[in-house]
């Protein structure tokens, strides 16, 4: 490594070089680096300098130290909006966000008894029950499991929703247009089941997301059932004379 160190201060090449590496997918979110003792001996400083270095990437953001544990690549900050009907992934691309998705199960099955009872859904017909993981700059961060009840979700089968979104399909093809969306959201513990899913530990800070979709004559077209992955949330309320928009933004960008 000495030929990199040059005549810049050595902690600036290392955190310089460090981010390099994160950048590439040497280090993903959430792993951690390589001990200091390990890392000094790399790039040939001592351990006060390497010290230096990650002190730099902590006052970034790029990474955290945990005492006793050692430090980890921080997630990606990942804004999202609740004050429009796009679809999520739509939301998350408007922001310049690359998404692409793994759609896990697609099958029509007789509606669940607590949608059908919850969400005004007869319970003597079918639904499509869509489950996707949305991977987020190369990070599996969200869990969508989404019911279309009938008459929409016959027009929908065989759909491949790794390469089209939801709310296009409805629209092209059960000429289904989303005019209302109710949604809440809450902070909860990840399940052992998601974690698994997203390669994430179990019971890390996370938010669940219900929204249902309505059209023009108060039908449901769609529930959502969402959980983000992220170690903080925050949601923002802009309120103008016309309106407000609600925003909430996955990682550790809070506010101070």
């Amino acid at each position: 490594m000495g030929d990199i160190l040059g005549r810049t201060p050595k902690y600036v090449v290392i955190r310089d070089d460090l981010i390099r590496r994160i950048r590439n997918g040497e280090f993903a979110p959430g792993d951690a680096l390589p001990g200091q003792r390990h890392l000094s001996d790399e790039y040939g400083v001592s351990l006060m300098t390497l010290r230096q270095a990650l002190d730099e990437l902590c006052d970034q953001g790029v990474v955290e130290q945990l005492p006793g544990k050692g430090t980890y690549v921080r997630a990606v900050p990942v804004p999202y909006s609740m004050g429009n009907l796009r679809s999520l992934a739509d939301d998350l691309r408007a922001h310049g966000i690359e998404v692409l998705t793994r759609v896990l199960d697609q099958e029509i099955i007789p509606v669940p008894e607590d949608l059908a009872v919850r969400f005004g859904i007869p319970a003597d017909t079918s639904v499509l029950r869509l489950e996707r993981i949305r991977v987020i700059r190369g990070a599996p961060l969200i869990h969508q499991l989404s019911y279309i009840p009938q008459p929409f979700a016959e027009p929908l089968r065989g759909v491949d929703f790794e390469k089209q979104e939801l709310y296009g399909v409805l629209a092209e093809r059960a000429d289904a247009v989303a005019v209302r969306a109710e949604e809440t959201v809450a902070p909860v513990l990840m399940s052992a089941h998601i974690a698994e899913l997203l390669g994430l530990p179990p019971g890390q800070p996370a938010m669940r997301s219900e929204r249902i979709t309505l059209d023009g004559n108060r039908r449901t077209l769609v529930v959502d059932l969402a959980v983000l992955a992220g170690s903080s949330v925050v949601i923002v309320n802009t309120r103008e004379v016309s309106g407000h928009q609600l925003s909430y933004a996955m990682g550790d960008d809070a506010p101070a």
